[in-house]
């Protein structure tokens, strides 16, 4: 599997341009490489979020707030 097949995939309402993109699928294959988490916490970093694309800066972002996200 290659990254670069995304790369000029449509852009999702509300989500700029700024490199290739990936579903989550594809950013969950490579979790521990790219965030050095597993690929659970993607789960629940992306939670109703399945079908959208994502660069692996956006994810990186969202990932670091899930996990600083306060917990009741």
């Amino acid at each position: 599997m290659t990254f670069e097949k995304n790369e000029k995939a449509p852009l999702n309402a509300g989500q700029e341009a700024g490199g290739p993109r990936y579903t989550l699928e594809e950013l969950k294959e490579h979790a521990e490489p790219l965030f050095s988490v597993k690929e659970e916490v993607l789960a629940g970093a992306f939670f109703g979020e399945q079908d959208k694309l994502f660069t692996v800066a956006e994810a990186h972002t969202k990932i670091e707030q899930f996990m600083k996200a306060k917990v009741d």
